[in-house]
């Protein structure tokens, strides 16, 4: 099932929700309400492209003592 980011028009909260359908009926978790608007979402792909290309990104948890040895760190390659 996707996850569809929603803004709720009532209590001003953002949530993301698993829905079955992208037309399914939203209900806000935090004051029940379903006048749920839906938001753009983003996503992001992470490609093996080998040690250096992580720590590059500036999101590698050991950037600074970067050993990979080919697999991204930030996905349980150490």
């Amino acid at each position: 099932m996707p996850i569809f980011r929603f803004h709720c028009r009532k209590c001003g909260k953002d949530a993301e929700l698993l829905l079955p359908r992208y037309d399914s009926p939203a209900t806000c978790p935090a004051c029940g309400s379903s006048e749920m608007e839906k938001q753009l979402s983003v996503f992001a792909a992470v490609t093996k492209s080998g040690p250096a290309s992580c720590a590059a990104r500036h999101d590698c948890p050991a950037a600074g003592t970067h050993q990979c040895g080919g697999g991204c760190c930030c996905h349980g390659g150490h």
